[in-house]
């Protein structure tokens, strides 16, 4: 199963939004355009569905239906946050729809005005319903997060529960405060902990793996393993070749913000499950060598071609956006307008045709339609005062 369109009203800086997705999409636009913000609407879905969350949770987590809803929402489709996702299966087609308001009466809670499942375009399921009526209060709840009313499409629940976001900070990782504090943080508080409750067997051979590509991105690089302190904490522990005889031990302490993000970039990739999902990754080449930048659109190909894996990711890059295998069709470009955040994929705008046919960087199409208009203000900052 995969994601091929999507469709949305009201999502946090996004009035409207709608566009396809293939195997991968590389999203790209200017500071606080709402990369991020859209990441999270995919997020979103699978807090909804996995085990232990639900409507209300996700909303929770994100400080309640107002942190979420567009500030247009009020002036448009009657202040309805809506959801629209279209999936394949084979030659299976399902769309699934999701809408929601406020409940008023003072309470404000998130009620679901409306969830439509059809599959092959024959309607499973289409809320409110009888029972809906009845009972409000089942309102509160999407069938997508009840297994005993998601059966007739519990793949599509199973499918958003595979959602993996990784955005790995470094500083938290090192933090041993955070550790084991947050579950399945993805701002790392618990990422090697992680990593450790693994099946032994299959995390040693995730780590050989993940060892082959550090060998080959950082200098002297030797061997990557988990060990478990006196205290019962798991650390990262690396050995670096030197001129004596014993490779020196470093942990996670003391490896590089680009080495962290590095073994975390590929931990994503290896942990992957076999029959795919979708792999949401925030700006990935931060800290990292251009040269290996490079590599990532490589990489990630290879990982999809081995797990039918769906990959979105957000970027500043343009050494990412220039490999000869990123296509106009899966950059999604974000700008801020008056009327919200319009996403555009590359090949639908019409003012960078010509370059796109010229075969311009890829990276020089998309900053001539990113870029801010007049950084004079931010140059004056610099300037010296004068006398």
């Amino acid at each position: 199963m995969r994601i091929i369109h999507v469709s949305a009203n009201n999502w946090r800086n996004f009035k409207s939004v709608d566009f396809s997705i293939g195997n991968r999409l590389f999203i790209v636009g200017p500071n606080a355009a709402g990369k991020s913000n859209l990441l999270d609407l995919f997020r979103f879905l699978s807090d909804i569905a996995s085990p232990g969350g639900g409507l209300a949770a996700a909303f929770n987590d994100r400080g309640g239906l107002g942190k979420v809803r567009s500030l247009f929402a009020r002036n448009w489709q009657n202040g309805r946050l809506t959801i629209d996702i279209q999936l394949m299966d084979g030659a299976d087609t399902w769309r699934y729809r999701l809408a929601i308001k406020g409940e008023g009466k003072g309470k404000n809670r998130p009620i679901v005005d409306e969830e439509k499942v059809e599959q092959n375009g024959e309607f499973l399921l289409q809320r409110p319903n009888t029972q809906d009526r009845n009972d409000p209060e089942l309102l509160t709840q999407t069938h997508l997060e009840q297994i005993s009313a998601n059966r007739e499409f519990r793949p599509i629940a199973e499918y958003f529960g595979k959602v993996r976001y990784y955005h790995l900070v470094p500083q938290v990782i090192r933090d041993p405060a955070r550790a084991g504090l947050a579950s399945s943080d993805p701002f790392g508080g618990d990422f090697i902990a992680q990593m450790n409750g693994v099946q032994a067997r299959t995390r040693g051979a995730w780590l050989r793996k993940m060892e082959a590509a550090l060998r080959a991105a950082v200098p002297k690089f030797e061997s990557l393993a988990i060990e478990v302190d006196d205290a019962g904490r798991p650390h990262l522990t690396a050995g670096y070749q030197n001129w004596r005889q014993n490779a020196t031990r470093q942990n996670e302490t003391e490896f590089s913000d680009g080495t962290l993000r590095l073994i975390g970039l590929l931990w994503a990739i290896v942990s992957t499950p076999a029959n795919g999902g979708v792999l949401l990754l925030e700006e990935p080449e931060l800290s990292l060598n251009a040269a290996i930048v490079r590599t990532l659109p490589t990489v990630l190909a290879t990982a999809q071609r081995d797990k039918d894996l769906q990959v979105l990711l957000s970027t500043h890059a343009p050494e990412i956006l220039d490999d000869e295998g990123v296509l106009p069709h899966e950059v999604l470009v974000l700008r801020v307008t008056d009327d919200g955040t319009k996403a555009v994929l590359l090949d639908k705008i019409p003012e960078v045709a010509g370059d796109i046919v010229a075969g311009l960087p890829t990276s020089d199409t998309v900053q001539s339609l990113i870029d801010p208009p007049d950084l004079a203000g931010l140059r004056a900052v610099g300037a010296s005062r004068a006398r």
